[in-house]
């Protein structure tokens, strides 16, 4: 049988499969397609997210000619953390740039733990007035 994936803005792909294929076996035909992470990529069936990688599709109703939707998610943004150790790992070895940043993390939370109201009012006026 042959189905279709449609990713929004994109050209359809046409894919032969058997109603055994599960969602896992045609995110592995698609990945290089996409080139995404495959935690980023999701399936639709009519409005239905294909979640369960081990279901076939028989199992989700899924027949010759339907057409699955294609959704790519955003790429995570990397936390301030993520990106302070990498930056440190230029000068420093990965376990001193851990530290350093475990140590910078406590200290920044305990700085703005300590802050007032009133701190925190100058602080958005001085930067609201540049």
């Amino acid at each position: 049988m042959e189905i279709t994936l449609k990713r929004l803005g994109h050209p359809a792909k046409n894919l032969k499969v058997t109603e055994d294929t599960t969602v896992a076996e045609i995110l592995s035909q698609v990945l290089s397609d996409f080139d995404v992470e495959s935690e980023r990529i999701s399936f639709l069936f009519k409005g239905v997210p294909l979640s369960d990688k081990h279901r076939s599709l028989k199992d989700y109703s899924i027949k010759s000619g339907d057409k699955i939707m294609v959704a790519i998610k955003a790429p995570r943004k990397p936390h301030f953390e993520q990106v302070l150790q990498k930056y440190l790992q230029t000068d420093y070895s990965p376990a001193e740039a851990q530290a350093i940043t475990s140590r910078f993390m406590s200290l920044l939370s305990s700085t703005l733990d300590s802050l007032s109201i009133d701190d925190i009012n100058r602080l958005a006026g001085s930067i609201n007035k540049s």
